[in-house]
């Protein structure tokens, strides 16, 4: 009497692996795929490829490449707006210190039609200069002063209505280490694109960057 082995040479007693079962919404591609996956498909495909038609594989290295440079920049853009926006909040939060307070703020012109007290802010003491205002290439007004080292106020009396510019001198050479700006109270203050705007006292707006000088 014949007996069949009993085992896995009988083709008939082989049965196939039990399928995997996902949901409808289950999607597996190489951007949600962990590298620890992604690589076991990757040996696996070299195992059981045919060496006469070998694939190749390092366009879809390159895809996961580009997939997870995308997905970082994504992320790190998401960082920074959330970063961003809780900086923005505490900025925010910190000026209500300054609401009435004043500031010396930075300007390129003299402007007679907002009025308001105008400052030279120089980094240094020099004695004996000339404050030369300018309408266009016109000097309409010249002052004697001397330059002491932090605010020094400029005589904008008996300028007409308009914008003039500043210049200052010492005999026939002009001094660039000084800042034009003026005074005015901090009203409100709000965030514009990502930057502090103060709403100022004079109906004015300035940019908190503006703000070249504080206290006495």
């Amino acid at each position: 009497m014949n007996f069949e082995p009993v085992g896995t040479n009988n083709p008939y007693d082989i049965k196939p692996k039990e399928p995997k079962v996902v949901g409808p919404d289950y999607v597996q591609s190489f951007d949600n795929m962990s590298a620890t996956d992604f690589m076991k498909i990757y040996i696996e495909t070299l195992k059981y490829q045919d060496p006469f038609k070998q694939q190749d594989l390092s366009k879809a290295l390159e895809d996961v490449v580009r997939l997870n440079q995308v997905r970082f920049y994504t992320d790190m853009k998401n960082f920074m707006d959330s970063f961003t926006a809780w900086m923005n909040q505490i900025t925010f939060m910190q000026t209500i210190n300054l609401i009435g307070k004043e500031f010396v703020f930075s300007t390129d012109t003299v402007d007679t039609l907002k009025g308001g007290e105008y400052y030279l802010l120089s980094g240094e003491r020099v004695e004996g200069v000339k404050v030369r205002i300018y309408d266009g290439e016109e000097v309409i007004k010249e002052i004697d002063m001397d330059l002491d080292r932090g605010l020094n106020l400029i005589d904008t009396t008996d300028l007409p209505k308009g914008q003039f510019t500043v210049k200052v001198f010492k005999g026939d050479y002009e001094l660039t280490s000084w800042q034009l700006g003026f005074k005015d109270a901090v009203k409100s203050a709000g965030i514009v694109n990502g930057e502090l705007m103060l709403d100022l006292l004079s109906g004015r707006q300035a940019s908190s960057s503006q703000i070249i000088y504080t206290g006495g």
